[in-house]
């Protein structure tokens, strides 16, 4: 094994490394800002629900409120703190980071 291909494995386990120790820091964060956001059994559904394929009218239907333009505001919300994104296959749909 040449020289350059073990400094570059060394490096590879050290970024991985550091990669996991950022995950496992951000899990409490994610944790603390998912427990402020979703502090009902009503948001969690709009949150678990939201997979980037269900439109606002599904969820909402699911879920049982009134509008679908309020899973649009917590969608709106949601974005901001970055615990859904743009879902890839459906513009205008979000999805959850992670599922609950």
């Amino acid at each position: 094994m040449s020289e350059e291909v073990k400094i570059l494995r060394e490096i590879e386990s050290k970024l991985g490394q550091l990669l996991k120790w950022a995950r496992f820091a951000g899990m409490q964060q994610l944790r603390d800002i998912l427990a402020e956001n979703l502090h009902d059994d009503t948001l969690m559904l709009i949150y678990e629900y939201s997979d980037g394929e269900r439109s606002t009218r599904e969820i909402a239907k699911l879920v049982g409120v009134k509008s679908h333009r309020t899973v649009s505001n917590y969608w709106t919300k949601w974005r901001a703190l970055r615990i859904v994104e743009p879902s890839p296959n459906r513009e205008g749909r979000f999805q959850r980071i992670c599922s609950l």
